[in-house]
């Protein structure tokens, strides 16, 4: 699983919308860089704006930071994405002699409960042991978001907590962060800095995630060595019906210092691009760069549990869909609403008041004609 993660910032709204998201590595054929091109061009031909977006396991944000902000109450987001990268491995006198790849399969699911609250969940259908054709899954992560209540300003705070279930059947596999099996959680906090409340002019966004992550929710908190301090820094910036994107993410063992370097933890930085596919597809392409050091030695990897082999760049692709599983209606949309049904009030109560005249008039016109009837 990728540590903490995200997508957000299309201004105006459409329903049904959906999202996509790949990652693909290593030396990719020229004709999948032209296709990758060509998107991008007809891309920028179209100007229609799309709803907020979600990240790459759940959530609103960016490709893995998250955003304070939640998704619009009710609606429910399937965000399927595919990783891929390929790793060379060079003999001593520096001749490549193999070629390591990786596949990897995420389900993200992100459902605005509130304008406060959002559910977040990350399934691995598929993770690359490095054994079989097709591997197996992976862990299952679920939380929940919290935006603290307020007008929409500049600065605006966030805090996620989320639990993590050893799902898969093995651990620690080869090229993915580190994990071990053992039911574990974590805690985010949560900074947005939206510079178009302040300024229209000025549709910047900065994302700060910092938390921790306990490994083993069994233990005690901050001591064991698989503690991890999690987190990252990113900012987009919207240019018509796109938006780039580039955030710094990753995961860092705060009691492991003697056994591993800062360097050699769990570093990435990324830089996309996410615009308006066909179909109402959000699209997004992205190079993802390892900043940790080269792969320890073989021994070292051997004798070191925490030490992992990265990738050291992916390229990135992916989907998700919405839809609106119920209606939330807004402190605007109740007062409307309110309003409506008073005003419906006072009609049906002139509509009675005039039913009974009229049979009051019925009654009166019936007497008088009986009284005309008893006259000599």
């Amino acid at each position: 699983m990728e540590g903490c993660l995200p997508l957000s910032y299309f201004p105006g709204s459409a329903s049904g919308k959906t999202v996509l998201t790949l990652i693909t590595m290593g030396d990719v054929l020229s004709i999948k860089n032209l296709h990758a091109i060509v998107a991008i061009v007809l891309t920028f031909s179209v100007a229609v704006p799309s709803q907020a977006q979600v990240t790459m396991t759940g959530g609103k944000g960016l490709l893995r930071l998250f955003d304070s902000e939640t998704v619009y109450p009710g609606l429910f987001y399937i965000n399927p994405s595919y990783l891929t990268y390929a790793k060379k491995s060079e003999s001593k006198d520096g001749e490549e002699v193999s070629f390591a790849e990786d596949h990897n399969l995420n389900l993200g699911l992100t459902l605005g409960l509130s304008q406060s609250f959002e559910i977040v969940a990350q399934l691995v259908p598929y993770q690359d042991d490095q054994k079989h054709i097709w591997g197996p899954n992976g862990d299952t992560r679920i939380g929940i978001k919290y935006h603290m209540p307020g007008k929409k300003g500049l600065l605006q705070f966030g805090l996620l907590g989320f639990a993590t279930f050893p799902t898969a059947p093995e651990h620690n596999v080869r090229f993915e962060p580190f994990s071990v099996d053992k039911n574990s959680w974590g805690l985010v906090g949560i900074t947005t800095l939206d510079f178009k409340a302040a300024s229209a002019n000025m549709p910047l966004k900065i994302l700060i995630n910092v938390g921790y992550r306990d490994l083993d929710w069994q233990d005690r908190f901050f001591h064991d060595k698989k503690d991890q301090l999690i987190g990252g820094f990113g900012l987009k910036f919207p240019i018509r019906s796109s938006v780039l994107y580039s955030e710094f993410s990753g995961e860092v063992f705060i009691n492991n210092s003697d056994q591993v370097a800062f360097s050699q933890n769990s570093l990435r930085f990324t830089q996309g691009i996410r615009f308006l596919g066909p179909w109402h597809l959000i699209v997004d392409i992205a190079g993802d760069f390892e900043l940790a050091n080269r792969a320890p030695s073989d021994a070292l990897l051997a004798s070191n549990p925490f030490l992992k082999d990265y990738a050291d760049w992916k390229f990135v692709v992916g989907a998700s869909y919405q839809m609106t599983l119920f209606r939330y209606l807004t402190a605007e949309e109740k007062l409307a609403r309110r309003q409506r049904q008073e005003e419906q009030n006072k009609l049906d109560s002139i509509r009675q008041k005039r039913e009974k005249a009229a049979k009051e008039l019925e009654e009166m016109k019936k007497n008088l004609d009986k009284d005309r009837q008893k006259e000599p």
